[in-house]
């Protein structure tokens, strides 16, 4: 989100950024913690803010991110009542899912998918509460009745086509439902090929949808050790879930952990790693690490599984394994720590996917385009300021910068 806003920024754009936070209260005050839950499906006081808020600053555009807990989906009523042309990006499965994963008992889960959620309920998929998951359950179904997502909502963001397929089953209107995927800014050159290290990298949270327990049993039964290291970026060895920590008896070696940092140092962690690893057990939409790391020329290994099964072309800017296969999984590091030439091809391949998918330049021309079909789906004229914008860079066929930097 806050890429997003530096990029319409730079292009000349007038950004007003409003954010709350997801955090309940400081002293987990249980009545504070049930009085936010209950107000999570409709609240009454983020309509009332949003709504002064933009009746105040009188925005062309109102785009939310993110809408669960404190802000609910009575902001995009609040944005309608006020004249704004209002977008949402699904950055996961929200209106759809209880969890937002498509995910239950380790595995993907569609038993919600375009009908009542109450199995989540009954299944306590949120949170592993009956309360919380109620909560979540209320909220899609409320403005599934209400029409939430057909009034209030002029356009949609889905990141890949697989999300764009699964909200189209969900109930949400095709005509408003587009793709864009995530981007990253042009980092520094990396000062190396992939070939020229033996690190392989994981950021991301420590959790389990991510797959970080199947990587750990890959990394010790294939050996892994005696040909690189891992890094995990994303947190200390205390943060790790419950079931991660029992795999200390495989006797995990060649780990280190880099903690929580800051995005910069992830990305020099990046530049100088071989091979960035996605192990996700869950229907990813489009993790950040993933274009980063296309965009330092770094191969991914991935999990053949939702938005990563499209992202990535196996054998071209990365391999794919089935998720939570720790054989594979393990094959497939051990085949790009071991053969120098194709780490490289690889990472030369995802670094030209990005110059050709995942430019700010290219995603702020998706953008524009989407802003434009809002209005025209609101039956508004389209604002001076989005009238005009200069189309993305072609540059197939161009000379990548880094390319030459490496070369000079």
């Amino acid at each position: 989100m806050t890429s997003e806003c530096d990029l319409l920024r730079a292009r000349g754009l007038d950004v007003i950024h409003y954010q709350v936070t997801n955090e309940v209260s400081a002293g987990n005050n249980t009545a504070v913690t049930l009085r936010t839950g209950l107000a999570a499906p409709w609240s009454s006081k983020s309509y009332h803010l949003v709504r002064e808020l933009t009746e105040r600053l009188r925005p062309d555009v109102a785009h939310v991110h993110n809408f669960w807990l404190r802000l609910s989906p009575s902001v995009h009523a609040a944005c309608r009542a006020s004249g704004c042309v209002t977008v949402q990006t699904l950055h996961n499965f929200r209106l759809l899912c209880t969890n937002g994963l498509f995910l239950r008992d380790g595995k993907p889960c569609e038993d919600c998918l375009g009908c009542a959620p109450w199995r989540a309920v009954v299944g306590r998929c949120y949170r592993d509460s009956f309360l919380a998951s109620g909560a979540a359950a209320t909220m899609i179904q409320l403005n599934r009745w209400r029409g939430t997502w057909h009034e209030d909502v002029d356009a949609f963001v889905a990141l890949t086509h697989f999300a764009r397929k699964k909200f189209l089953a969900g109930g949400l209107p095709d005509d408003k439902l587009f793709v864009k995927p995530n981007f990253a800014d042009q980092p520094r050159c990396a000062t190396s090929a992939p070939s020229g290290s033996k690190v392989v990298l994981y950021a991301g949270r420590f959790s389990a949808e991510k797959g970080i327990g199947t990587l750990l049993t890959a990394w010790a039964r294939a050996g892994l050790s005696k040909l690189g290291s891992l890094m995990l970026a994303g947190g200390d060895q205390e943060c790790l879930p419950a079931d991660v920590l029992d795999l200390r008896p495989l006797n995990i070696s060649g780990i280190t952990f880099a903690g929580r940092n800051s995005s910069t140092k992830v990305l020099n962690a990046m530049a100088n790693a071989r091979i960035v690893v996605i192990p996700s057990i869950c229907y990813e939409n489009f993790p950040r690490s993933l274009v980063e790391a296309f965009s330092l020329g770094r191969p991914v290994v991935v999990s053949d599984l939702g938005g990563l099964r499209e992202i990535v072309t196996h054998g071209w800017d990365g391999l794919k394994v089935a998720p939570g296969d720790e054989v594979a999984l393990g094959c497939a590091l051990r085949r790009v720590l071991e053969d120098d030439s194709l780490a490289d091809t690889l990472g030369a391949n995802a670094r030209t996917t990005y110059l050709t998918r995942y430019t700010p330049d290219a995603n702020y021309e998706m953008l524009m385009r989407i802003y434009r079909s809002a209005f025209d789906n609101a039956g508004r004229p389209l604002p001076h300021s989005l009238r005009s914008f200069a189309p993305a860079e072609n540059h197939r066929g161009k000379q990548d910068p880094c390319l030459t930097q490496s070369k000079s």
